[in-house]
């Protein structure tokens, strides 16, 4: 007796203590596949990092080990030594009100720890909670005491998608996972709240995440397109950017074909929990037959519906309206309130989906309507109109993008929103939806799939659209988005978590705690540097030296248990040191190029331009450089052999990030110059966007700093951007243009309070976009003629292509006798005058019909 009571004494001190040499994880005697599961994944993960011992054993259990904590896992109503310690604490039971469903308790009890489950995944989610709050060291464990937490997710459907990009696999030239290293990714946000896996139909049971899914008790959600398919020509849609592989559903044998291909698809694999039937996104079709497309989407997917529910009666559909128009939009609505429609779960809001915001994939027409009184404005207002027009029984659930960092639905805009087809554009009181833009620097050396974290402004784009829906089973593409998908999962468990709160949790949970709180600060940091500021070049962002230092210094802080296989530190750290390489090689040029404008300011001399020319050669890396190109490829290797991750930007560092290539040309130019025409070339170098006393300067493609422009909006080269399209040798102002599509008047220049009297003269920079192959065939347009008011100045000036020139023009004295002058752009002939099916792909997919870089109307030297 005395030495029961000594040992009880004894455990009672380590469990005030929290520090734990093993542990028993006692599992019901009633417990099902998926409990027994989740005891072996939580012991899994406990010994995981160091090899401490824990075990499984089911009760009645003995006596613990010294040193043990005994963790009692379990549903409460199929194991006894939790039922029993519920009545004697008086612990109320789990309910679905209290905590709710998939809820769990934790609560300690001297030297137990009491991990009950309202069901089996609340069991996944309480062992989840645990390992967060554990402190895994080289031989113990230390758990925080006394813990109590009883608590359940708020929203029914929480998921990602899981698996590695073709961005990570050929260009970060990463190896296979496994599938043991899939599963464990799949695992990590189970264990952070996630209940729902997208699941490949093609892949049935062979997929490891449908083997995940049925070992833990996890949902199911297949996303597929409902009209893809492959047919005759004359079954082909009409896709909005001419993509193959769609097929028309008002061809009616079209559409019964892609009926039995779904029902064929589905019948094969086990049932899904979930079928969300995307939109436009996936295809569409513009033709005439199918006005509006959205009316003809819905009831082909009523049909897939009845079809798959033949065999698997309990699968719910959602339907997304991604790129559709007003419209399709209503004509779904006036379609769900005609009678009900229990086939139908919810309407899916994805990318694409917000009428009120001019997201990349360009929604054509957009609800302008509810600006007027707007509420909190994009992304709140449409969600409200949508829940308006949906009948009872219909929810919204969402497909929320997270994992692309420009050119995407919560991206970073690629460029200011052009005009729709209605020539609308958002209000100028919604432009900080697309200020936010990514630093053109850094911009230049990652893809559109590379690591990085927003936890301020995913924060708040959680808070402005989540309220609305039923949960969201998020869009996610390997590894490269880990911040903002763990964020968004525990914000679905608990929205209203500060972001202080989520982002110290997720730095403790996957950092250790004396690492923690610099890697909150270099979360912050990470998203301040990635932006491009005004004012602020990436050779004055502080914030980059003070990410890569607070990153360094964490790892220096992590115990080596955490840091052996720590691959997402790595990922951190690389982003860091490739930052700083990409600052130094910007310094680097930006000196080269003060260097040429304080030597040409010395005279114009062929020694002078020779000596220019000279300190344009490509610099040599410095050996800070050196050690951090070391640095980012050691810990690249490091990270693709821990877990088969690495940043792509390591392949791809070398870049004219300032436009030194058009210096060298300039210089060039001048070299063959003489007099007059030399000195205009060299003023160039050194004042190049100053147009002289009473001139004007406009540079397109801004929102800023173009005043004169008065129709034309920016170029956003309608699909994400590649490096071929334009050549890096432009100057940054040069990359950027205004444009007009279809419309009749292009791009539109007016002057005011001119001097009549004066000689004027203009200045273009021109330059297009090279196509790739996919697009390049509809793309007629190469030239454009030129107008000062009623005279052409210019007819059927040619474009050039990918490297910009300047067009340089004597004004008529007539185009500006009475002080004021206008000048504008008119399309080619045979440009954007097709049906209008083809004007719609060719607008979608980039057209332009009048483009211009930049302008300089001056005043002509005396002769």
């Amino acid at each position: 007796m005395y030495r029961i009571v000594l040992l009880s004494f004894l455990l009672s001190l380590a469990i005030s203590a929290g520090e734990f040499s093993r542990t028993a994880i006692v599992a019901g005697a009633q417990a099902t596949p998926i409990e027994r599961s989740v005891a072996a994944l939580l012991a899994e993960r406990i010994s995981e990092p160091s090899g401490i011992p824990a075990r499984i054993v089911a009760e009645p259990f003995a006596a613990p080990a010294p040193g043990e904590l005994v963790i009692l896992l379990g549903v409460p109503a199929r194991h006894t030594a939790l039922r029993t310690r519920f009545e004697q604490l008086r612990i109320p039971a789990l309910t679905d009100l209290e905590p709710g469903p998939e809820g769990f308790l934790l609560q300690t009890d001297g030297a137990t720890l009491l991990a009950a489950g309202r069901d089996e995944r609340g069991l996944l989610y309480a062992a989840g909670e645990l390992l967060r709050r554990l402190d895994i060291r080289a031989r113990s464990f230390v758990l925080p005491a006394p813990l109590k937490v009883r608590t359940a997710p708020a929203f029914e459907i929480r998921g990602t998608q899981f698996g590695q990009s073709g961005v990570a696999l050929g260009k970060g030239k990463v190896r296979e996972w496994t599938g043991r290293e899939l599963r464990h990714a799949i695992l990590d946000f189970a264990l952070a709240g996630l209940n729902t896996l997208e699941v490949h139909e093609q892949l049935g049971q062979k997929d490891v995440r449908f083997q995940v899914a049925r070992e833990f008790g996890l949902k199911t959600l297949v996303h597929y397109s409902a009209n893809a398919g492959d047919g005759p020509p004359e079954w082909r849609a009409t896709e909005s950017i001419g993509r193959s592989g769609y097929l028309c559903p008002s061809v009616p044998a079209a559409r019964q074909a892609l009926i039995q291909r779904c029902e064929n698809s589905f019948r094969r694999i086990p049932p899904v929990d979930y079928i969300r039937f995307s939109g436009g996104d996936g295809g569409g079709c513009e033709c005439d037959r199918c006005k509006p497309y959205g009316g003809k989407f819905i009831r082909l997917c009523e049909d897939m519906a009845a079809a798959v529910r033949q065999f698997s009666p309990k699968t719910q559909f959602f339907i997304t309206n991604q790129k559709f128009d007003n419209d399709d939009d209503k004509a779904i609505f006036e379609y769900l309130r005609e009678q009900p429609r229990p086939w139908l779960r919810a309407f899916c809001y994805g990318p694409g989906s917000d009428a009120m915001s001019w997201q990349p994939g360009h929604r054509q027409t957009h609800r302008m309507d509810l600006f007027r009184y707007p509420g909190f404005g994009p992304y709140d207002r449409y969600l409200k109109e949508i829940l308006h027009e949906l009948p009872p029984g219909n929810d919204i659930v969402f497909f929320n993008e997270l994992t692309h960092w420009r050119y995407s639905q919560n991206g970073y805009a690629q460029a200011p929103p052009r005009a729709d087809r209605n020539g609308d554009r958002p209000p100028h009181w919604n432009d900080f939806l697309y200020r936010r833009q990514p630093d053109r620097a850094i911009t230049m050396v990652y893809d559109r799939l590379t690591f990085f974290a927003w936890p301020r402004y995913f924060h708040w784009v959680f808070g402005e659209t989540m309220r609305y829906g039923i949960g969201d089973v998020t869009h996610s593409s390997c590894t490269q988005d880990h911040f903002n998908q763990w964020m968004w999962q525990r914000l679905l468990w608990a929205p209203q978590t500060t972001l202080d709160d989520v982002v110290a949790e997720y730095t403790r949970a996957w950092f250790g705690p004396e690492a923690a709180p610099l890697m909150a600060k270099a979360l912050f940091e990470l998203e301040d540097y990635l932006a491009e500021k005004p004012g602020e070049p990436i050779t004055a962002k502080t914030s980059i030296a003070s990410y890569y230092n607070h990153v360094r210094d964490a790892g220096l802080r992590m115990t080596p248990v955490r840091m052996k296989s720590n691959w997402l530190w790595r990922e951190y750290m690389q982003k860091g040191a490739l930052d700083r390489w990409i600052q130094e090689r910007v310094r680097q040029q930006t000196s080269q190029r003060k260097q040429v404008e304080s030597l040409i300011a010395t005279g114009p001399s062929d020694s002078v331009i020779a000596r220019a020319m000279a300190l344009l050669q490509a610099p040599r890396e410095t050996p800070e450089m050196q050690r951090l190109r070391a640095e980012a490829t050691r810990l690249g290797e490091e990270s693709n052999q821990l877990f088969g991750v690495r940043s792509e930007g390591i392949y791809n560092l070398e870049h004219d990030f300032i436009g030194l290539g058009w210096l060298q040309r300039q210089l060039e130019r001048a070299r063959a110059a003489h007099g007059a025409e030399r000195a205009e070339l060299l003023r160039m170098i050194t004042h190049y966007d100053d147009p002289g006393e009473g001139g004007f300067y406009d540079d397109g493609g801004t929102l800023d700093h173009a005043p004169n422009i008065v129709a034309g909006y920016p170029y956003d080269f309608g699909q994400p951007f590649v490096s071929e399209m334009l050549s890096e040798a432009n100057r940054p102002s040069q990359r950027t243009m205004h444009f007009t599509q279809d419309e009749d008047q292009g791009v539109t220049f007016r002057y005011r309070n001119l001097n009549p009297n004066a000689s004027w003269r203009i200045r273009f920079t021109l330059v297009r976009p090279w196509y790739q192959e996919r697009y390049r065939a509809r793309m007629n347009q190469e030239s454009e003629t030129i107008y000062a008011g009623d005279q052409v100045l210019a007819r059927d000036v040619k474009v050039p292509e990918r490297m910009s020139d300047f067009f340089t023009y004597d004004i008529p004295r007539e185009a500006v006798k009475d002080g004021e002058l206008v000048i504008r752009f008119e399309r080619a002939p045979g440009v954007a005058h097709g049906t209008r099916t083809e004007r719609e792909i060719w607008r979608n997919s980039g057209g332009w019909g009048t483009i211009v870089a930049e302008a300089w109307l001056m005043k002509a030297p005396r002769r």
